[in-house]
């Protein structure tokens, strides 16, 4: 071959910017093997959910379902489970029981079989794994408030011991993948324990004690006991709901602007959630992936998951990024967590034996200001976490990061203002970047976020 032309064609496969280029252009920019086998995938409702219509497969129309099955390839069976959806104990422990024998009917030995349950319904499919013969491949948690039993240990240190995910179901599930919106407060806030008390609890809780001395940190009081005849309180005294589920390092979150406390609640299953999901039945957990979906921003308004036109997605879509080509593979940048540490004597402060007052701004090569972040009181360390970098910034190659102290009298800069280069590989959605200079090192972690 011709070496300037063969030149030429390396460049062009190799060149980051171009294969990101390419990569945009499809639906899923990663590139994964697949697990290989049929699919069969269990849908699971949460509570007071009934018979909903997001798991549901219509002709000629997008569900979450239809996106699911259409992502995890040729040869998936979709199957909606249904069960009371009644926020009680004893329900959940019989939807599992009828979610267990439909699982043993319907399936193979051959079969990969996934658990995909929202809310509550996480919970179902916990308990279902438990009384099956044979083991899940995989079990999605969406949005599910996981309850714990909180004892003590002889130290006084707390010890959360899941209720519906003991030792015996872990053993039966492969992997489990918990997803929730940022802004769900459902799972750890406003879940109920309806039908659960301490006794309850003690008992489904028996194995994770076995071998180890924990201590009930309180118990039930005269008090507490008329006010529960009153109606004034409820049985719940040593239980928590939480959105996370020790068991498993998978426990994700994704940014979500999405308003109204039930539509926070059902975004996670939405239709472009569905097709992600598919993929990650297909595929199964890896880095690349969980990066991926823990980099999801789903903005307001956004479907819910249940049948609807193409269209109206595509009218969304349109609406939010009508400036962008490709919104799935770059939609805004979010700055997860800084760290800052200024040199003795850099700052004018120090010269009135004060520590200073440390912040930083960020703005584009045209010196626009983008962001600037809260300032950390007295100290020459300082940092920030998601909490207080919640505002998100429009994507940018080359921008400019000036440090400042705010000093009483004044604002004073450290140091000019440094420009940097901000780069991501094909398929890379987080990334580190360290600046040093003679006054300062800061070191920014950045997430690219897409749909």
């Amino acid at each position: 071959m011709n070496r300037p032309l063969y030149l030429t064609i390396a460049f062009f496969l190799l060149s980051p910017g171009i294969l990101l280029g390419q990569r945009k252009s499809v639906e899923f920019p990663l590139r994964l093997n697949d697990k290989g086998g049929p699919h069969v995938i269990f849908l699971v409702h949460g509570s007071f959910a009934g018979n909903e219509t997001w798991p549901l497969i219509v002709n000629e129309k997008v569900s979450f379902a239809s996106e699911l099955k259409r992502a995890a390839g040729k040869g998936t069976t979709i199957h909606h489970f249904v069960w009371s959806g009644q926020n009680k104990h004893q329900s959940r422990l019989d939807a599992a029981e009828n979610l267990a024998k439909e699982i043993e009917e319907f399936t193979t030995a051959e079969d990969r079989i996934a658990i995909i349950g929202h809310s509550h319904g996480g919970n179902v499919g916990l308990l279902a794994a438990s009384k099956l013969s044979r083991p899940i491949d995989l079990v999605v948690c969406l949005s599910t408030p996981h309850l714990y039993l909180v004892m003590e240990d002889p130290e006084g240190n707390e010890v959360p011991l899941p209720i519906y995910c003991p030792p015996i179901n872990q053993q039966q599930i492969k992997d489990i993948v918990c997803i929730t919106p940022d802004n769900d407060r459902v799972p750890d806030f406003w879940a109920q324990i309806n039908g659960v008390n301490d006794d309850t609890a003690i008992d489904l809780t028996r194995s994770w004690r076995r071998a180890q001395q924990l201590i009930l940190p309180k118990v039930s009081s005269p008090f507490h006991d008329l006010a529960e005849r009153v109606g004034l309180t409820d049985e719940i005294v040593n239980l928590e709901s939480r959105d996370s589920l020790i068991v498993t390092k998978h426990n994700i979150k994704y940014r979500s602007d999405v308003s109204g406390v039930d539509m926070k609640h059902a975004v996670v299953h939405s239709c472009r959630m569905g097709f992600i999901l598919g993929k990650l039945v297909r595929h199964g957990m890896s880095r690349q992936l969980q990066e991926y979906i823990s980099t999801i921003y789903q903005q307001s308004p956004a479907d819910d998951g249940g049948t609807l036109e193409s269209e109206v997605l595509d009218l969304v879509r349109k609406r939010h990024y009508e400036d962008i080509e490709h919104p799935q593979a770059q939609v805004a940048l979010q700055i997860k967590s800084v760290e800052l540490e200024v040199e003795k004597g850099s700052a004018l402060a120090l010269g009135d034996e004060a520590l200073p007052d440390l912040y930083f701004v960020i703005s584009s090569i045209d010196g626009d200001e983008l962001f600037e972040v809260n300032e950390a009181d007295d100290g020459l360390v300082a940092s920030w976490d998601l909490e207080e970098l919640d505002e998100l910034l429009p994507v940018i190659g080359t921008g400019k990061i000036q440090v400042w102290d705010d000093d009483t009298f004044s604002d004073d800069p450290i140091g000019d203002p440094v420009v940097f280069t901000l780069s991501f590989k094909p398929n890379q959605f987080e990334r580190k970047m360290e600046i040093k200079t003679d006054h300062y090192t800061i070191t920014i972690h950045w997430q690219r976020l897409h749909e």
